[in-house]
């Protein structure tokens, strides 16, 4: 009678594991549509950031995201260090998005296309501010922007090495 007491027990909180780990995997499933990629960053990528670049200016993209939307940094280095970063959020034709990006989505979807936006000029402003890619920590609801401006952040910074 223990055996199947313990046995009913194990089997219920299992089940109850993976209730709640589906939960999670669907409010995923739910979010906005996202470019699945994911730029990884390493402690190897941080100690190459941190010698010495060389001096001038550094243009990276990043891959597409799922309706053909990139973003670009420009870094400049001055004497080593990044000194300025300009982050340009493009859409398929090339062209920055501005205040009417995100307006068909309607209003919750302008609102989070927007917040997209100023999140991608904090990561600009950001690493103008901290020197260093491996600093510039995610803002929650932007992640694909985050995503493509670390993928288009080290193409720049790489090119100054």
């Amino acid at each position: 009678m223990k055996k199947k007491l313990t046995m009913a027990t194990i089997a219920m909180l299992s089940l109850t594991l993976v209730g709640c780990g589906g939960a999670k995997n669907n409010a995923k499933g739910n979010a906005p549509k996202e470019n699945n990629k994911k730029v990884e960053t390493t402690a190897n990528a941080k100690t190459e950031t941190a010698a010495t670049l060389k001096d001038g200016t550094y243009t990276g993209k990043s891959s597409t995201d799922d309706y053909g939307g990139y973003i670009e940094v420009t870094v400049t280095v001055a004497d080593g260090k990044i000194s300025d970063a300009v982050v340009k959020n493009l859409d398929k034709e090339g062209k920055e998005k501005g205040e009417d990006y995100g307006k068909e989505a309607g209003e919750d979807g302008y609102k989070t296309a927007q917040m997209t936006l100023e999140a991608s000029q904090k990561y600009g402003k950001d690493l103008k501010e901290k020197g260093s890619v491996e600093e510039v920590t995610a803002i929650s609801g932007a992640t694909q922007s985050y995503n493509q401006f670390l993928e288009a952040a080290n193409d720049a910074v790489n090119q100054a090495k």
